[in-house]
């Protein structure tokens, strides 16, 4: 029997709990999806695709990639429409790293970070974020040395944390590692989420969001990876996009397939960015209502979260799992996960002010 390679055989799966949700009326925040559905303009662009009678014909893409880099305020040729943010990375991770490299990725992170780095076989690096939230900047540096290493991912915010990196650091690593021919992507799959309600982190222009974006032109070794999945809600089509340097797009797309990305994402893609307003009444609601509720609700039954400049919260908790279990028995889903003492928390994603208020009054319940 042929085998797979070994180090494939080695990991593990990444199987997030995602069985059974859609067998009960859950309250999802366990996802960071949005709670609602997304714009009517999708449903009804998506319906009519299928009514079209062009179900058996292979994809084209015409505009697509145009209209992507319009909203992202980027040059067409500096965007690779993808088939989810996951392909991004696949494809980031694909093209910089063999068995044997090294990957630098800040601890903790998003766990297809470390998949699809791992199916390349490359070593990982994890510069924790210190217990009050710091970013490892020192620590990174110290690693950049290693000759071994050939890509870095920067998620920003951090998922699971919600951190956000100062865009003046994120520079700070670009340029080090430009000088050590390495490779940066900066995982901004909540960027429409730093948007809005985000007054109380320093070193940012309001309305501006954290992005890397402005750095394009400057640094060679940069990739930004995004998503519609989170604040446009098109999770199910799995639709995102990568920018970086025309010169690098051009041999991105050498590895992407040329149907990898279905025309229900194309269809639901387009007529998103019809909406972009629908988006973001949806965004305000949640950084700037439900997120300040939330937050004052925790301090006043002092629990521990980090800052976050996304559409979720970090609890510390000593007793996560009994948090989960019971309110999973009140129909609200949320998610274990790892801090950066490697500790179990719970994540909370954040929706509409009426999502907040069935939580908040749940959570009373069991905390007392």
């Amino acid at each position: 029997m042929a085998k797979v390679k070994e180090r494939i055989q080695k990991m593990s799966h990444y199987k997030p709990p995602l069985e059974g949700r859609s067998s009960e009326d859950y309250l999802f925040l366990d996802f960071n999806e949005r709670t609602n559905e997304p714009s009517p303009k999708v449903k009804e662009a998506l319906k009519k695709f299928i009514d079209s009678g062009r179900l058996q014909v292979y994809p084209e893409y015409g505009d697509l990639e145009a209209k992507i880099a319009q909203y992202a305020e980027v040059p067409t040729s500096q965007v690779m429409v993808t088939n989810g943010g996951d392909q991004g990375i696949d494809i980031i991770c694909r093209a910089y790293l063999d068995e044997g490299d090294k990957i630098i990725i800040p601890f903790p992170s998003f766990a297809m970070h470390y998949q699809s780095a791992g199916i390349q076989g490359a070593e990982f690096l994890e510069p924790a974020y210190k217990e009050d939230g710091e970013f490892p900047l020192e620590e990174i540096f110290d690693l950049l040395e290693d000759e071994k290493v050939k890509l870095v991912i920067l998620c920003n915010p951090n998922n699971p944390t919600g951190i956000a990196i100062s865009i003046e650091d994120v520079e700070k690593i670009l340029k080090k590692a430009k000088e050590k021919n390495i490779a940066v992507l900066h995982d901004e799959a909540y960027f429409e989420f730093t948007r809005f309600g985000q007054e109380n982190i320093q070193q940012r222009r309001i309305f501006a969001g954290i992005t890397a974006k402005d750095l394009i032109e400057k640094y060679d070794n940069l990739y930004i990876m995004r998503t519609f999945a989170k604040a446009f809600g098109l999770v199910a089509s799995r639709a995102g996009y990568l920018i970086s340097k025309e010169e690098n797009i051009q041999e991105l797309l050498k590895i992407r397939g040329p149907y990898d990305v279905n025309m229900f994402a194309k269809t639901a893609i387009s007529a998103a960015l019809e909406d972009t307003q629908y988006m973001e009444n949806y965004v305000k609601e949640v950084m700037e209502i439900s997120k300040p509720k939330l937050e004052k609700f925790l301090r006043e039954k002092r629990i521990f979260f980090y800052q976050s400049a996304a559409n979720f919260l970090f609890l510390k908790v000593v007793n996560p799992q009994e948090i989960i279990d019971k309110l999973k028995s009140k129909g609200i889903l949320v998610r274990p996960k790892k801090g950066p003492d490697g500790k179990g928390a719970v994540r909370v994603s954040i929706g509409t002010l009426e999502d907040t208020n069935r939580f908040t009054s749940s959570f009373s319940e069991i905390w007392g």
